[in-house]
């Protein structure tokens, strides 16, 4: 349902489209394929359909198309040979601003976590820059963005959903639907590493900032899904 809404929302925003990048990169594989099969059931249609149908930027497009599509390999073991093959290949796709590469949406979208996160080790190490930073570093738009989603949702997780948690509550009101999209479906994943990584980032305590975002029978409910007493 939030795949579906994200999709029809029709501005192809990065806010809304992270939303599929969290489902595809942030689970495992029997996990996305059970929301596949759960679309399908829902809307009478393939996911990869509306993402045909509903995103107009064709790099966007084809990038979701193969994260949600992916098969990822569930092996823990890493290859070095393979993580300086596959690093070059992606510095080679960033040195040509080619973001929507064949090579690299197959890369990210199949390699196991362990080869990846093993793979973005020895890019920066070959390279001298985290590729999260030479990604940022092609420009400003939605593409660059969303593939920094992925890597991060793949890998570190907690770190994506700590940024989505903080952004939801900086300025004017709350942005409820993004609150609690990460905490719900975070609360039995990895919540606590969520709250150790929002300090590190932040600086500042993920249960205070939220209680002191919320209030009444929704802040307690929030705070029971994160294990927390509201007064804690």
């Amino acid at each position: 349902m939030l795949a579906n809404k994200a999709l029809k929302a029709m501005t192809n925003k990065i806010r809304e489209l992270q939303v599929v990048v969290e489902i595809a990169c942030g689970n495992k594989t029997v996990y996305v394929n059970g929301v596949r099969e759960a679309y399908i059931d829902l809307y009478g249609c393939t996911i990869e359909e509306d993402i045909l149908d509903c995103v107009y930027d064709m790099p966007l497009k084809k990038s979701l198309l193969a994260l949600i599509s992916s098969n990822r390999h569930s092996k823990e073991t890493t290859k070095k040979e393979i993580a300086v093959e596959d690093a070059s290949k992606i510095h080679e796709a960033i040195r040509k601003r080619r973001l929507d590469d064949d090579s690299f949406l197959w890369i990210l979208s199949t390699r196991s976590i362990s080869q990846l996160r093993e793979t973005f080790a020895t890019y920066q190490q070959l390279f001298h820059h985290s590729l999260e930073q030479d990604i940022a570093n092609c420009g400003e738009d939605d593409l660059e963005n969303l593939l920094i989603a992925a890597i991060r949702c793949t890998c570190n997780p907690e770190k994506h959903f700590a940024k989505v948690i903080r952004e939801s509550m900086i300025g004017i009101g709350t942005d409820e639907e993004s609150l609690n999209r990460a905490i719900v479906s975070r609360a039995e994943v990895d919540m606590l590493k969520i709250e150790i990584e929002y300090a590190a980032m932040f600086d500042s305590n993920l249960v205070k900032d939220v209680c002191g975002d919320t209030s009444g029978s929704y802040q307690n409910f929030l705070m029971t899904l994160m294990g927390k007493d509201p007064l804690e």
